[in-house]
């Protein structure tokens, strides 16, 4: 899947000159909700073919994501990145009370007969997706086309380089967490209604949080936003290493409930930034800042999930137990790049 965003980037680029922006994020919307339909649907057993499903889901997210991005930054330009981020940030959380709870509870209901449940899900799913793509295709926001000559950014400045340093181990760090939370909610705490309901119930003290002190964060306070997501994370990713119980998994998912938001408010806000002082210096395509960056943050996402695969094979348990506090490890990197990108 990772591996087929940029690719979708690829096909945007070729398409933008005979398609609009909003016409492209519309049809990278209903793409994405008919490879889900089709596997639950279908049901591959072969990974070669699994893994055919997860090429072809990846190139409509990365038409989605191309043109949304362009479209975020058209819509919010200067410091409103960050109200816009802190307002998404509050709605996707407020989703996630419900939309987890409700699945999860539904999926328990239809054990017996869940393939059929799948597949009712994909298709609410399928027609939600939908839905949002026209309501952008119907709004009056289209940027101005963008045409690039080059897959990558030509001369990067230090200040990109040190951007797509952010996106790779960014991408490393967000793909480790939600592979091995995943695990650890159904091996240590339950099936699909634990999932919900543990989502659910965090979800409304970060709702409460969010909608308090979301838009209000000023830039020079983004290092203490990471240095607390640190605490809260990595301290509770070891307390699940020493304990390594569905307790101490519920305080993990709790912490990392409470502050996953903010932090990735904070990064696609400096993200959104570099990229306009990027653009303001060269002249450049925003577009190819977007391109660059997404295939950046997608190969730390492959690399990561290549070494997981492996540590896996190796050492399951021990993967499952340690891997938290491994991956939280990446937050000093993480924090020394974006000192340095301020």
């Amino acid at each position: 899947m990772y591996a087929g965003v940029p690719l979708g980037f690829l096909l945007a680029a070729t398409l933008l000159d005979r398609w609009k922006y909003k016409r492209l994020y519309f049809v990278g919307s209903v793409l994405q909700g008919i490879v889900p339909l089709a596997i639950v649907t279908f049901r591959p057993s072969s990974i070669g073919i699994v893994a055919l499903f997860g090429v072809f889901f990846g190139i409509p997210m990365g038409l989605y994501w191309a043109n949304r991005n362009l479209i975020t930054l058209r819509a919010t330009e200067g410091r409103e990145h960050l109200a816009f981020l802190s307002a998404e940030s509050a709605q996707q959380t407020v989703v996630g009370i419900v939309a987890p709870l409700l699945i999860g509870l539904y999926l328990a209901s239809n054990a017996a007969n869940i393939g059929a449940a799948y597949v009712t899900l994909m298709s609410l799913g399928f027609v939600m997706l939908a839905v949002a793509g026209a309501f952008v295709a119907n709004t009056d926001i289209d940027p101005l086309y963008e045409k690039i000559s080059t897959a990558t950014v030509p001369n990067p400045s230090a200040l990109w380089k040190r951007q797509r340093w952010f996106e790779f181990v960014g991408g490393m760090m967000t793909v480790s967490e939600s592979m091995i939370s995943l695990l650890v909610i159904l091996t240590l705490i339950g099936m699909e209604g634990s999932v919900g309901t543990t989502k659910s119930g965090v979800a409304v003290l970060a709702a409460a949080a969010m909608a308090l002190f979301g838009r209000k964060i000023p830039e020079r306070l983004y290092g203490r936003v990471h240095l607390l997501s640190f605490a809260l994370i990595g301290g509770s990713a070891a307390l699940f290493a020493l304990g390594f119980d569905a307790t101490t998994a519920t305080i993990f998912f709790a912490a990392f409930g409470l502050v996953a938001s903010f932090r990735n408010m904070v990064f696609m806000s400096v993200m959104f930034r570099t990229v306009d002082a990027e653009v303001s210096r060269t002249n450049g395509s925003r577009f190819l800042y977007l391109f660059d960056r997404e295939s950046f943050l997608n190969l730390g996402r492959i690399f990561a999930l290549l070494v997981f695969i492996v540590c896996v094979a190796v050492a399951p348990v021990a993967t499952l137990r340690y891997g938290l506090v491994v991956t939280a490890t990446l937050y000093f990197p993480m924090g020394w790049l974006l000192k340095r990108l301020q």
